[in-house]
């Protein structure tokens, strides 16, 4: 009888990107800001719920970063999928 672990530790199946050349610098530039746009997105969201549940006002800048962040982050994210 096979383990439910056993399932998920299976091989590694096909050549991975790197090796196959078909990672370039404006993959790996598009990668990081994709990092830092969702960092950015859960920060400030982190903040603003902070205010929300706090009952403190909101800051129009934290609003802005979140957006700005989700956005950079989705963009990122299909840059790199997608080339």
């Amino acid at each position: 009888m096979a383990m439910a672990l056993d399932e998920l530790q299976k091989p590694n199946i096909g050549t991975p990107d790197y090796a196959r050349g078909a990672v370039s610098t404006g993959r790996k530039l598009w990668a990081v800001l994709t990092t830092v746009g969702f960092g950015l997105f859960w920060v400030a969201g982190l903040f603003l719920a902070a205010s929300v549940i706090g009952g403190q006002p909101i800051a129009w800048g934290m609003v802005v970063l979140c957006g700005l962040g989700l956005a950079v982050g989705i963009y990122g994210r299909r840059r790199v999928e997608f080339g």
